[in-house]
């Protein structure tokens, strides 16, 4: 049985991803890479599912593999540079502790 979902999720139907890959003509829509059909597309979010981004048709692109690895990787640096920005520095400890 499967979890309900509210809408945000990284999974995309293939109905929808077939929808994204006929609406960009089965062309990478960074590089401009033609795709041949053997599983050298991805339907890559525009706005990514860990903020919120919804998997349908206005928030697809059609993507080569490399591009969707290079565009992923980017966003992980991202949140990483993130979540470093937001860590606390260590507080001193008072004098009588020491």
């Amino acid at each position: 049985m499967a979890w309900p979902s509210k809408g945000n999720t990284r999974h995309v139907p293939h109905s929808v991803q077939r929808a994204t890959f006929r609406r960009d003509n089965h062309t990478c829509t960074r590089c401009g890479y033609v795709g041949t059909g053997r599983g050298d597309l991805h339907a890559g979010h525009v706005v990514a599912a860990a903020d919120g981004g919804p998997a349908d048709l206005p928030n697809l692109a059609t993507l080569c593999v490399p591009c969707h690895d290079q565009e992923t990787r980017g966003q992980v640096a991202a949140a990483v540079r993130a979540r470093a920005a937001r860590r606390r520095l260590p507080v001193e400890r008072h004098p009588g502790y020491l």
